[in-house]
């Protein structure tokens, strides 16, 4: 159990976090209100049922660090999850690689209605996935597979001690599960797909060279990738990801949700893990104008 001093020092670097947040810098005490209230409970309770935005629930447990930051923050990854909530509209079909619980796939479909397709290889995520999914009703719009994604279909190793970090390995590793693994183009098929959002730990690039019949489709307009240096684990550089899209004619941008801006970056995004790489920027900004406001906690976006 912490000492009071170590809960006074957590709690205060959650507060300078909170500060330094768009979302939160205004009322930060507020946030550090939930931060605090929140892990009271898990210590009483093994799960928390949140009440999120637009009326939809997350089911989080101690440790879902890709769900508790919606409690803190209001809405996690928020450039990028505003970004889509701005983008999107429910004729649209959305893939998530990498799905983790869900947050991107609960947050579209259960917010426009468009139709989403996730992929989340590790069978204990997968079922917290398929948790959230059940909690908001949304079995008909969200279809979850539990296998991973590579350049050619076949069966890798996948880490399964690392949380929402959890990467591919080798199968000597000493907490490893067995995975099938399938291509983009072979889980699309013929469904069009207007945005997808990868993150695989490093494992980006040779999920996108199993991607090429989708990535030729005209009908695709954004990608939004995690680009953070772990693909050095593979002894791959995210400029070669970028460079890898740029060729295939798309470019990167910085989304500021406030102001419905997209500013253009070099490469990719050094500032945060994930980039927003598009085409058809015009036809982008003429969606994201006229999407409806989102509302965040005390904001207005």
């Amino acid at each position: 159990m912490l000492s009071f001093k170590s809960i006074i020092t957590k709690n205060k670097k959650r507060f300078r976090m909170f500060k330094s947040h768009e979302l939160t810098a205004n009322k930060p005490r507020q946030a550090l209100g939930r931060y605090m209230y929140t892990n009271l409970q898990f210590i009483y309770k093994t799960r928390v049922i949140h009440q999120w935005i637009n009326g939809l629930k997350l089911s989080i447990q101690k440790g879902d660090a890709g769900l508790v930051g919606n409690i803190y923050y209001g809405l996690y990854e928020f450039r990028e999850s505003l970004f889509l909530l701005h983008f999107l509209r429910s004729e649209d079909c959305f893939l998530d690689v990498g799905a983790n619980m869900g947050h991107f796939s609960i947050l579209t479909s259960g917010s426009i209605r468009n139709r989403s397709i996730c992929v989340e290889p590790l069978k204990s995520t997968f079922n917290r996935l398929k948790e959230q999914v059940s909690l908001n009703k949304l079995d008909t719009l969200v279809q979850a597979h539990n296998f991973g994604v590579s350049s050619e279909a076949g069966n890798l190793f996948l880490s399964n001690d690392q949380g929402v970090m959890n990467k591919i390995v080798d199968e000597c590793h000493p907490h490893a599960s067995a995975i099938d693994v399938k291509t983009i183009d072979q889980l699309v098929n013929t469904t069009t797909i207007t945005a997808v959002k990868i993150d695989v730990e490093g494992y980006e690039l040779q999920a996108l060279k199993g991607a090429v019949k989708t990535l030729n489709n005209a009908a695709l307009k954004v990608i939004i990738i995690e680009l953070n240096g772990s693909g050095k684990y593979y002894n791959i550089d995210d400029d070669e990801i970028s460079n890898f899209l740029v060729e295939r004619g798309f470019s990167p941008f910085r989304y500021m949700p406030f102001t419905r801006c997209l500013n253009p970056v070099e490469k990719y995004d050094k500032n945060q893990f994930n980039t927003i790489f598009i085409r058809d920027v015009d036809f982008i900004n003429q969606r994201i104008a006229t999407a409806p406001r989102i509302k965040v906690l005390h904001h207005d976006i």
